[in-house]
């Protein structure tokens, strides 16, 4: 893919079992906003990066635009709900880093385990990415669990890497490579 060019939305759209890969749309934004004040995850969710939800499509656009982030919600196949999001940020060196959340109800079912899977292996085939990797903070086991479960090898630690809350954190590092096996 040519640097600074969109990135595509994928096509036809990515789609679970249960679950189909859609943009943010603006009545979204109740459900995300409400997503990143549960306080299993409101650690480890990043605050919305607007107040509402023309803001945030746009600021989503944009980045996309730019070429640096693609970001998707996770939807019910049948009534079209959100159920969380995934994202891929597109670093130097045909790197790509991803995350993935989902709201409460959906946790335990494999959905997020499934989407990011179909992300990071759109990311190899579509944007010939060498290699995709999530950070996660050592103490975010149920994350750490999910990036073990979709393929992702853990690499080592980055000491001290985060402030969050005021606190240093440690981030575990996990990649997955097009050539590992999932």
């Amino acid at each position: 893919m040519p640097i600074n060019a969109t990135i595509p939305y994928p096509e036809p759209p990515l789609v679970g079992g249960a679950f189909a890969l859609r943009p943010f749309r603006e009545d979204d934004f109740g459900a995300a906003l409400a997503l990143g004040q549960d306080a299993s995850t409101a650690r480890w969710v990043q605050e919305l990066p607007a107040d509402n939800g023309p803001g945030v499509v746009e600021f989503f656009e944009e980045c996309r635009r730019e070429d640096s982030l693609l970001h998707l919600v996770i939807a019910d196949r049948v009534r079209d709900e959100y159920l969380g999001e995934t994202m891929l940020v597109l670093t130097e060196h045909r790197v790509g880093e991803v995350g993935c959340c989902v709201v409460q109800a959906a946790r335990g079912s494999g959905i997020a385990t499934e989407a990011l899977r179909l992300v990071t292996d759109w990311s190899f085939e579509t944007l010939g990415l060498g290699r995709v990797h999530v950070f996660v903070a050592s103490e975010n086991v149920p994350a750490l669990r999910l990036a073990r479960s979709a393929g992702f090898r853990r690499e080592g630690t980055l000491r001290s890497y985060w402030e969050i809350d005021g606190s240093r954190l440690d981030a575990v590092v996990l990649s997955r490579l097009p050539e590992d096996p999932v």
